[in-house]
């Protein structure tokens, strides 16, 4: 079987690495180095010590001085997956102007058609003046935002954003509590990732499941073989 190759979208690109996807645990990393992964050398891509609890490691990715580039990760190999759930804990530690805001991508059809769920506890911008909201977008020729609902975080929070597409239905929760749903996703299948732009967060507990099983259930183990996709930018 040939081994998974990622699509690196950005200048800034950050890399997540997935697990065999013949199972019903697609991938788990909470970053204490039980996952054997690569991360790619990187000033806006880095695995700390938790400020808040330094007996745990999170990634941190800070895009605070990129004004021009938005960071977004898909895996290749990935894009017949149909129904799962992505879910990460996310902290927003620093913002811009505009942005304080953290998004999960799933059904990636391609590099520029995805879903991508962003809670924002600012997101001044696009003609949109409210603060903590959470935005479902449906990526293709523009960003069209088809659902949204009302959420409430603070910078320098933990919050839990989970993620499920089954069908046509997507559904989004944080802290476990639904607070969209949308019944129209135009991609019946792909893959998933990591948005970014503009705004720096501390990130934990990354896992994609599908309907039978969660990977906090199961240990990692081998070699996750990868091969570098292309570096592109701006998208």
């Amino acid at each position: 079987m040939n081994s998974p190759r990622v699509w690196i979208v950005s200048i800034c690109a950050v890399l997540l690495l997935f697990g065999n996807a013949t199972a019903k645990t697609l991938f788990f990393d909470d970053f204490e180095g039980n996952a054997e992964l690569e991360w790619p050398d990187m000033p806006t891509l880095t695995v700390e010590k938790d400020p808040g609890n330094p007996g745990n490691n999170v990634l941190v990715f800070d895009t605070t001085h990129d004004n021009n580039n938005v960071d977004a990760l898909f895996l290749e190999g990935f894009e017949d997956l149909t129904d799962y759930t992505m879910r990460a804990k996310f902290n927003i530690v620093g913002e811009t102007a505009n942005f304080a805001a953290f998004g999960l991508i799933v059904r990636a059809e391609l590099a520029t058609k995805y879903m991508l769920v962003e809670p924002a506890q600012k997101r001044l911008c696009c003609g949109d003046p409210r603060e903590n909201v959470l935005n479902v977008f449906e990526r293709g020729e523009a960003w069209p935002i088809v659902a949204q609902g009302d959420i409430d975080i603070n910078l320098d929070e933990w919050h839990e954003l989970s993620v499920t597409v089954e069908d046509k239905k997507l559904t989004a929760s944080l802290d476990g509590k639904q607070i969209v749903a949308y019944g129209k996703v135009a991609y019946p299948k792909g893959g998933f990732g990591i948005r970014k732009w503009q705004s720096k967060t501390l990130i934990d507990d990354v896992e994609v499941f599908d309907k039978g099983g969660s990977s906090l259930a199961v240990a990692p183990h081998g070699k996750l073989p990868t091969v570098w996709g292309t570096l592109k930018a701006n998208y």
